[in-house]
């Protein structure tokens, strides 16, 4: 992209892009056209009865100035701000507010839709909710009631069992003192009966060994006329397993009847102490007041656990209440609600449709009477533009967002600036053509003066180079050595313009221009727009009665090219990479 052109090809380009520049151009070549038909009348040829043709080189002055690197682009004009009123709806539209061209602000009012049969079923549903509200608030209150009543009832059996608590606690002391009392009393007839139960226990032993006793020597007396000394019987058994040496049964009897008689009177003293206890407890009892105190402690035990079972069931039906009123309250909050209702009340706010962005209506497809197909309406934000454009593949690595842009279009004068904000990162084409990248250029004055769907031309600045000298790509010449050189007049020779080359150094280059730098250059050097002299030499037609002596260098006419930011001159340095645009 930044090789040497020809002049062809320069030319061309410069005409295609900048045809101001190129007109003024043409002005500055018909007044060196019109001088040297001035200058002919002075000249030996003045008497030619025809118009002439004479050449001229065409020339550059040096100076100083910017150079910029760039690609090129064509484009739409886009706001880059757009939004569609729209609705889902499909009720007719009753009016339409706004018109092509009206300027809005976010929330104004594009157009309204016929509400009448939405606001009716809106009525009917709020009425029919008023009164299912209403019902629900007196089961509310029905429920508050008995909550209200319960908590009462839960109070006064409260009451009701700390008052039977407390008569527990009074009877159950009265009636700890009295057994405090009747305890020593209690323990010596438990003791008493422990002991007649002893002695009964030895009676009834030794009442049983003397029966056997009795009935072991009658049998003996029986058998006195049996032919066996009874000395000689055998040891019995006496019941317990063991055996015993068979003794005199009279001796035997009289032990035993002994032993009987004794346990008998154990036996009747130990029911003796038992009674005598029986009556110290019966007069300790009485004299505490035990047996009422008892019989009252064990009412009050009583009267506070039916207290307490009152209250317990007090408390239940007081919970189940409060769950009552506390369900009925829910009701009653969500009687007054509706998905449906509000589903309707949301329709309602859309069928006012307004303008989500500031801007100006660019089309309007809402008529009265007709349910509304698509958008409503179309809004664009005339002072946020945007110019829509592709980036070749063999461009794309070498911009990036973010890059400054120069904007041009027929419909403003001079250049827009702007910026390079968005690259597609996938590309389109391809196949038999070269693919492009869609890409965004958005302009940076809010009044530029860009009308949205026209076409505009963007210069996308790849690097800017300030300061330094800039001629035409063609003015450079390779030398075989490698070094370069440009062709500036030093003079004339033979009334024609002397040009000698000047060794420069190379730098940046664009399309068009190239920097150079060198110790002999100076500001002001006339440089000759090609190195090939052929290439820079051109004719003109001049008349015939043109005075010879306004001829420059014999027959050369010194033009300069137009330089950037103006139309052709003697000066102003090429910089900038975009002949004819101000730089």
């Amino acid at each position: 992209m930044n090789k040497l052109k020809t002049v062809a090809g320069s030319a061309a380009a410069f005409a295609g892009r900048h045809k101001k520049a190129v007109i003024a151009l043409v002005l500055v070549i018909l007044a060196a056209v019109a001088a040297v038909l001035v200058l002919g009348q002075r000249r030996r040829f003045a008497a030619a009865a025809s118009a002439r043709t004479t050449t001229y080189i065409r020339t550059v002055t040096l100076q100083k100035g910017s150079l910029e690197d760039s690609i090129s682009a064509t484009g739409t004009v886009q706001s880059a701000e757009t939004s569609n009123v729209t609705t889902d709806l499909k009720y007719t539209v009753k009016t339409v507010e706004v018109q092509v061209g009206d300027a809005v602000e976010a929330g104004d009012v594009i157009c309204t839709l016929d509400t009448s049969e939405l606001e009716s079923s809106i009525q009917k549903l709020t009425e029919s909710l008023a009164e299912a509200k209403a019902t629900a608030q007196k089961q509310y209150e029905k429920a508050q009631i008995s909550l209200t009543e319960a908590q009462e009832d839960v109070t006064d059996a409260y009451d009701e069992m700390a008052e039977k608590e407390s008569a527990k606690n009074s009877a159950q002391s009265a009636y700890d003192g009295a057994a405090a009392i009747v305890k020593p009393y209690q323990t010596a007839v438990d003791m008493a009966n422990a002991a007649l139960l002893t002695a009964l226990e030895e009676k009834t032993r030794a009442d049983e060994a003397l029966a056997v006793a009795r009935a072991e020597a009658a049998q003996a007396a029986a058998e006195e006329t049996a032919p066996a000394d009874i000395g000689e019987i055998a040891p019995a058994d006496d019941g317990t397993g063991q055996t015993a040496e068979v003794v005199s049964p009279s001796a035997d009897l009289s032990a035993l009847e002994d032993a009987a008689a004794t346990a008998q009177k154990n036996y009747e003293d130990a029911q003796a102490a038992l009674q005598a206890a029986q009556s110290d407890l019966q007069t300790a009892q009485s004299a505490s007041n035990y047996n009422s105190l008892s019989t009252a402690c064990t009412q009050a035990q009583s009267a506070y656990e039916q207290a307490k079972t009152a209250y317990e069931n007090a408390v239940r039906t007081a919970e189940t209440a409060e769950e009552s009123r506390d369900t009925a309250l829910e009701n009653y909050n969500k009687a007054g609600e509706s998905d449906e209702l509000e589903q309707l009340q949301e329709q309602l706010e859309k069928c006012t449709l307004k303008a989500e962005t500031a801007g100006k209506v660019t089309a309007v497809n809402a008529t009265v009477g007709s349910a509304i197909e698509g958008a409503a309406a179309t809004i664009q934000n005339t002072d946020n533009l945007k110019i829509a454009i592709t980036i070749a593949e063999y461009d794309i690595d070498s911009v990036s967002e973010g890059m400054r842009a120069v904007i041009t279009s027929d419909v403003i004068d001079g250049e827009i600036a702007g910026t390079l904000t968005q690259i597609s990162p996938t590309a389109s084409g391809g196949g038999s053509s070269s693919s492009t990248f869609a890409a965004e250029v958005t302009v940076d004055d809010a009044h530029s003066g860009l009308l949205v769907g026209t076409n505009a031309k963007v210069q996308i600045i790849q690097s800017t180079t300030e300061d330094v000298f800039t001629v035409p790509l063609d003015a450079i010449e390779e030398q075989e050595d490698g070094t370069s050189v440009i062709y500036v007049r030093t003079g004339e020779e033979n009334g024609e313009a002397v040009f000698e080359p000047v060794e420069v150094v190379v730098g940046a280059t664009n399309d068009y221009y190239a920097e150079i730098s060198g110790i002999d250059l100076e500001e002001g050097m006339v440089v000759r727009a090609s190195a090939s002299v052929e290439e820079a030499t051109e004719e003109a037609g001049l008349p015939s009665d043109m005075p010879s002596d306004r001829l420059m260098g014999g027959g050369e006419v010194v033009i300069a090219v137009p330089a950037e930011g103006g139309g052709p001159q003697g000066g102003g340095g090429m910089g900038g990479g975009r002949p004819g645009m101000g730089g």
